[in-house]
């Protein structure tokens, strides 16, 4: 069953998602982490278990910008200039609609750079596409 690293600071968010992977015919598991620092300890415990727990690696990561403590972009960079963690497709899910950071994030190395929807079904079917996308039409490493 696919990993989802879920890196979101708010609860009401973090349900929204939970609520529509659990809707999803794809299953999957989320591992949620509520900071940057959180979400890159996770991901230095996923490298050092790798060989042991391969399923402990998440197959891509959905990760907010604006975090408390070590923001996004931040994250971002540290997991693209990781050569054990690159290769792990990071999408960006904010509500951030400024050219800057779009393009700040694709050069840093983020797969995709989606907008959370303020209205539930426009969320809804951005979430539905992604899933689709990221677990049945893509294949990961």
């Amino acid at each position: 069953m696919p990993l989802v690293l879920v890196i979101e600071d708010s609860d009401e968010d973090y349900e929204a998602l939970r609520r529509f992977f659990r809707q999803s015919p794809v299953k999957t598991q989320l591992h949620r982490c509520e900071t940057g620092k959180k979400a890159l300890e996770y991901l230095e415990q996923c490298i050092l278990a790798k060989q042991a727990y391969p399923a402990k690696v998440p197959s891509f990561i959905l990760l907010d910008l604006n975090l408390p403590g070590i923001d996004g972009r931040h994250v971002l960079q540290i997991i693209k200039e990781d050569s054990r963690l690159q290769y792990i497709p990071v999408i960006v899910l904010t509500t951030s609609t400024f050219d800057k950071d779009i393009n700040e994030c694709y050069r840093l190395g983020a797969n995709s750079y989606l907008l959370k929807a303020m209205d539930v079904h426009r969320f809804k079917e951005s979430m539905q596409v992604l899933i689709q996308y990221w677990l049945n039409t893509v294949t990961l490493p």
